[in-house]
Order: C-alpha cells, then sequence, then structure tokens
C-alpha cells in the first residue's frame, strides 16, 4: 500500500469517540502529576540544574517555558504518551487535509483555512474552500471598516 493511501486510511479510521481518560498512558499523566503536584519549584530546579535550558523550546517566534511549571521529564514523556495514544499526529494532518474529522457535524474543521494565504490550496469535498473563505474574510473587512469609519 503505498504511504499516501496508509495516511488516508489511517485519517479515515481515527476513533472519534475515544474516551482518553481511560487509557494507561492518562493513569500514567495522572500519577506524573501526583507526583510533582505540591513539590516546591526551587525544589525542581535544585535537582536539575540545567532545567532551564532543557525544558525549554523555541518553535518561530513562540517560545515555550515548561521549567517553571511542575513537570519534569518524566511528565512531559507521559503528555507525549498521551498525545501518541489520542493519535494526535493523525488527527492533526486529517485536519489540514480538509478531511471529516468533526464528528458532531460530519464535516472538516476549517481553522486551517482562515489561515491560508490566498493562494493556497485546501480542497474539501472536491471544493477549493480557500477562495470562499478569503470572500468572506473581505467581507468582515469591509463591514468592521464601515464600523469603524462611521457608515
Amino acid at each position: 500500500m503505498p504511504e499516501e493511501d496508509a495516511m488516508t486510511a489511517a485519517a479515515d479510521s481515527l476513533p472519534p469517540d475515544l474516551d482518553i481518560r481511560a487509557t494507561e498512558a492518562w493513569r500514567e499523566l495522572v500519577q506524573r502529576y501526583d507526583a510533582v503536584r505540591e513539590v516546591d519549584l526551587r525544589r525542581l530546579f535544585a535537582d536539575d540544574p540545567d532545567r532551564g535550558t532543557r525544558l525549554t523550546a523555541t518553535a518561530g517566534d513562540l517560545y515555550l517555558d515548561y521549567s517553571k511549571h511542575r513537570i519534569d521529564q518524566d511528565g512531559l514523556d507521559a503528555l507525549f504518551a498521551v498525545a501518541r495514544r489520542a493519535r494526535l499526529e493523525d488527527w492533526r494532518a486529517a485536519m489540514f487535509e480538509g478531511r471529516h474529522v468533526n464528528a458532531t457535524e460530519g464535516r472538516a474543521v476549517l481553522h486551517v483555512a482562515l489561515r491560508l494565504p490566498r493562494d493556497a490550496t485546501l480542497v474539501v469535498d472536491g471544493q477549493d474552500v480557500v477562495a470562499d473563505v478569503h470572500r468572506v474574510l473581505d467581507r468582515m473587512g469591509d463591514v468592521a471598516e464601515r464600523i469603524r469609519s462611521g457608515e
């Protein structure tokens, strides 16, 4: 099976009704939380001198600093295990592909289309929705401008 077909099959088989709180991964995350919930942050820094650099990350202009929260590497590992168990990467890919991931309404979520540039393409149910989204965004901008100008 080609890789693209495998991804499509994976996205189509995502379980919309998974109760993540009933999984072993979730129980492990709760245990990790319980282990550090009352620990003073000074103790966490004392026990892990590299904490201030090791528990930070940068993504573009976004700077994430986990070091000043009651979490340790085991807690982060448990959190990532929950994300893997929930198949977060598959859900994210399905969302960006315009697949029907909104189980309640049986349709695609179009959050990504709101942020795509005009020349991008996102085909949902055989229709490129980017032009439609930008038409609505333009109309919203026109209304906002008329309100600001007092029209």
